[in-house]
């Protein structure tokens, strides 16, 4: 280390650190986006504009296979979810990249991780219910100020695999804890349009939420978990 390198920022952390925290951030930042999912997990709670869950069913082994519910118009809502964990082996890795005049995108910065045992991957599935993911889909519409359409959800136990990107929080598999803000991906395929919306758990308070990252990604949502061969 040379004599002034303590006075550089610090480069942030793109992996977990050893005490399992992702976003790291450098010294004197802070987190702006909405309550801290490092902090306390009482005060981890989500927003008014979110769509919020009760987690029934949470277990941690191979996989983290998650159930969600909430209740719409008196009836039950809700969907599952799966993500797939490290056993210990399993490496990631972020890139940064400027674009240079002249020469175009230039790769500045490489960082790689092993990803700790029980941390998720870039892996999730988000899983159907039937009429309850349905009943999502309709308080979404709502929210999102569409007409009601006439899809239901994909039937039950359909799954849509998705990319899954950590953003901030900490995930602690001794201690149950897995409180952490993330950002799921749609991806564009097969003629579905591209979108990408926050993912929000707090094991400690026993909720999920989702909420928006670009309202232009409202019926790329909606679209992805639609039931197109059928008509309710």
């Amino acid at each position: 280390m040379g004599l002034f390198d303590w006075l550089k920022p610090k480069r942030p952390q793109r992996g977990p650190t050893a005490d399992g925290l992702y976003g790291d951030m450098g010294r004197g930042a802070r987190w702006t986006g909405g309550p801290d999912p490092a902090g306390d997990p009482e005060l981890f709670i989500p927003d008014s504009a979110a769509y919020v869950f009760d987690v029934v069913e949470w277990r941690w082994d191979e996989r983290l296979w998650v159930e969600v519910r909430t209740n719409s118009d008196g009836e039950t809502a809700g969907f599952g979810l799966i993500m797939g964990l490290s056993d210990g082996t399993k490496t990631d890795a972020a890139e940064a990249w400027e674009h240079k005049p002249g020469r175009g995108p230039v790769l500045v910065e490489r960082q790689e991780w092993t990803i700790p045992r029980g941390h998720p991957t870039r892996e999730i599935v988000l899983v159907s219910h039937g009429e309850p993911t349905t009943r999502v889909l309709r308080k979404l519409e709502q929210c999102f100020g569409f007409e009601p359409h006439v899809h239901p959800a994909l039937p039950d136990k359909s799954a849509v695999f998705c990319p899954l990107l950590m953003l901030r929080g900490i995930v602690r598999p001794e201690e149950g804890r897995f409180t952490m803000r993330m950002k799921v991906v749609l991806q564009e395929q097969n003629g579905w349009p591209y979108g990408e919306f926050f993912l929000n758990i707090n094991s400690v308070r026993r909720q999920l939420w989702v909420s928006e990252k670009d309202g232009d990604y409202r019926q790329a949502i909606l679209t992805r978990f639609s039931d197109f061969s059928a008509a309710t």
